[in-house]
């Protein structure tokens, strides 16, 4: 029976960290948070400010969300290491984690909206094509090779010169 609590608990825990990806490297192709869709959507000085001030609200938030999020996979992580697993309260942990989740989606969508009502048509057109490429799964491909790239590179210009031992 603990065997299995275990590996549920195991699961579910490995499914919630596995959910949230790490910040964006240098190498990856441009997002909101480069700055690179605004350059794209040539947007005046007001409408930058608009964007920045939704960006940040929005980051606020889920800010805030991952930290609901990350207080329950410590309270999961306690029940299990002091052995005391309470089978109502792993449900209801993993129910509010499930839910936080989704208004964190929710709140991404709301963020896509509101800056997509800020902008004229044209601008309305880049902003839908980059974030349906975003969303597909060649654009997460591409994310993905992106931040392996920058880690690389990153790696390769942080790390230090090898040195030759050339004694015989």
């Amino acid at each position: 029976m603990k065997k299995l609590l275990f590996s549920v608990f195991s699961l579910i825990l490995l499914t919630n960290f596995s959910l949230f990806s790490q910040p964006m490297q240098e190498g990856q192709p441009m997002g909101p948070r480069q700055g690179g869709i605004k350059k794209l959507l040539k947007l005046t000085v007001e409408q930058e400010k608009k964007f920045d001030d939704l960006v940040y609200q929005h980051r606020q938030d889920a800010v805030d969300i991952h930290s609901k999020i990350q207080k329950n996979r410590l309270e999961l992580e306690k029940m299990v290491n002091d052995n005391k697993i309470d089978e109502k309260r792993l449900f209801q942990l993993t129910d509010e984690n499930s839910k936080l989740q989704g208004n964190l989606k929710s709140s991404a969508v709301k963020n896509w909206f509101d800056i997509y009502k800020i902008l004229n048509d044209e601008q309305k057109e880049i902003w839908a094509k980059h974030m349906l490429q975003m969303a597909s799964p060649q654009g997460m491909r591409e994310r993905v090779k992106g931040r392996i790239q920058g880690k690389i590179k990153n790696f390769m210009m942080n790390r230090k010169p090898m040195q030759m031992n050339r004694e015989f």
